[in-house]
């Protein structure tokens, strides 16, 4: 189960899956040549030499996993579920090239359609045993737009994707004592049948 750190490994696991992904494709390392051209900045903080923003915008409860059971800790002690979370990623590269963003987006898109679920060495180590997916998550113009507003101070959009990653789940610290059932008493119960004399020959 992962701690509060859950949602900064997601985004180290994201940075490694597309350097992993780019390093090796000839048109695309020369674009983005070094996993540290791949930044979780927002767009408007992004430094000359990056090339790829992986900013998250958004975090927001899993509807349904919220109301799961207790977990047993032991025969006197329960643990509430864990919280699981909704990440959403606003996409943007930032080549200073028409061509070269499209190649850039272009390579992301199949990157992430290719590992829809991230599970077992794909994922950081602290994120061991969880299974993550990564869904494209289209929005509108105007959606876009009022991200766009918020995230630039020259609210000016630039060309970019939403990726929702789920469930991420982050461990809760509180635990319930419970009494352990050491007796149970079992009530007998008298059941009288009552004989019919009117059918005796």
């Amino acid at each position: 189960m992962s701690d509060y750190t859950a949602i900064l490994y997601v985004g180290e696991t994201l940075t490694e899956l597309l350097w992993d992904n780019i390093k090796d494709d000839t048109q695309v390392s020369s674009i983005i040549g070094s996993k540290t051209q791949i930044t979780l900045s927002s767009p408007e903080e992004i430094k000359s030499n990056e090339r790829l923003s992986l900013f998250l915008y958004q975090v927001t409860e899993n509807a349904y996993l919220e109301n799961q059971e207790m977990q047993s800790v032991n025969s006197t002690k329960l643990k509430y579920p864990p919280l699981s979370l909704n990440l959403f990623y606003l996409v943007t590269p930032h080549t200073q090239n028409r061509e070269n963003d499209h190649i850039i987006l272009g390579k992301v898109m199949q990157i992430f359609y290719d590992n829809a679920i991230l599970r077992g060495s794909v994922l950081h180590e602290s994120l061991a045993g969880e299974e993550l997916r990564l869904i494209l998550n289209p929005l509108s113009t105007d959606e876009l737009n009022k991200i766009w507003n918020v995230v630039s101070k020259s609210k000016t959009y630039k060309l970019s994707i939403c990726y929702e990653v789920t469930p991420v789940r982050i461990e809760s610290m509180r635990e319930r004592e419970v009494k352990r059932v050491i007796e149970r008493k079992l009530e007998k119960y008298l059941i009288r049948v009552e004989k019919d004399d009117s059918k005796k020959g």
